[in-house]
């Protein structure tokens, strides 16, 4: 007997849960929604509707990449971010919520009409989502990630804002020249040790260098702090994401900086300080 859409998100949902998956309910909606081209109330509407062999295949599959935890982000090839849906693969992290107070910050502090730079543009979806919001912005991401500069360009070019971003192959300051009203950047900055502490879904399959900042988590972190100075602008800010526990070592690094001040911290919706707001003082 077919299975029907009702049966067969039933079964999907059983073999997530059993699988571990917090999600499962939601997931199964999604991946059943991809499988047949419907939205997700479609499979509410027309839940008595037979699935074909071929579709029930197809789901399956599916299912089981998810059910080995693989992040359903990557399943589907998007995220949204910011009210906006981006390209995602294995090549990229997948953006976060509390990634988003970057681009809140870049909207709100941007000088009109400057140009923002953004090291680590991975996804491209902080980068988009700025020039997205400030139509007056230009935007700089690099990368030591081909693939990613890649996908980056795929979600400029699906956000229409191409024309106004540069992407460049190196790390951190390397090859860029000029002082720069606003940086942003989410480093790497999970501890090595922390690895094992990780959900399946991430440490299993997002891609370690943009998860891990070495021993404690600091590496790439320094190195863009004490790169910041030569290349903000008087009175220009860095915007940088850090991890949970990270704050006195984020300030004490901003300390050894001549020129540079912490400006503040942005919470995200858990309490936790997790933007710092860097500031080069004039002069």
């Amino acid at each position: 007997m077919a299975a029907t859409i009702s049966s067969a998100r039933a079964s999907a949902r059983g073999i997530l849960s059993s699988a571990g998956i917090e999600s499962a309910s939601l997931d199964a909606d999604l991946l059943l929604a991809l499988c047949l081209n419907l939205r997700r109330i479609d499979l509410f509407i027309h839940r008595d509707r037979p699935l074909t062999n071929d579709e029930q295949e197809v789901f399956s599959a599916l299912v089981s990449r998810r059910a080995r935890h693989e992040p359903i982000a990557y399943i589907t090839g998007e995220k949204e971010f910011f009210g906006k849906v981006f390209h995602v693969n294995p090549h990229v992290l997948i953006p976060r919520p509390e990634t988003e107070i970057l681009v809140e910050q870049a909207v709100a502090l941007a000088p009109r009409g400057s140009l923002v730079l953004e090291i680590g543009v991975g996804s491209g979806a902080v980068i988009c989502s700025v020039l997205a919001e400030r139509n007056d912005l230009y935007g700089i991401g690099n990368d030591i990630s081909l693939p990613a500069l890649r996908t980056a360009r795929a979600n400029a070019d699906l956000h229409r804002v191409s024309g106004r971003l540069g992407l460049l192959a190196s790390h951190t300051f390397s090859g860029l020249k000029g002082e720069m009203p606003v940086i942003l950047a989410n480093p790497p900055y999970i501890s090595e040790d922390d690895a094992q502490m990780l959900a399946d879904d991430v440490r299993l399959y997002e891609p370690g260098r943009a998860l891990f900042g070495g021993k404690d988590g600091l590496d790439i972190v320094q190195e863009i702090i004490t790169g910041a100075p030569g290349h903000l602008a008087p009175g220009g800010v860095l915007l940088m994401e850090a991890g949970i526990s990270q704050q006195e070592a984020v300030e004490s690094l901003v300390r050894g900086q001549e020129g540079l001040v912490v400006k503040g911290w942005e919470n995200d919706l858990a309490g936790v300080p997790r933007v710092v707001i860097i500031e080069r003082v004039h002069g």
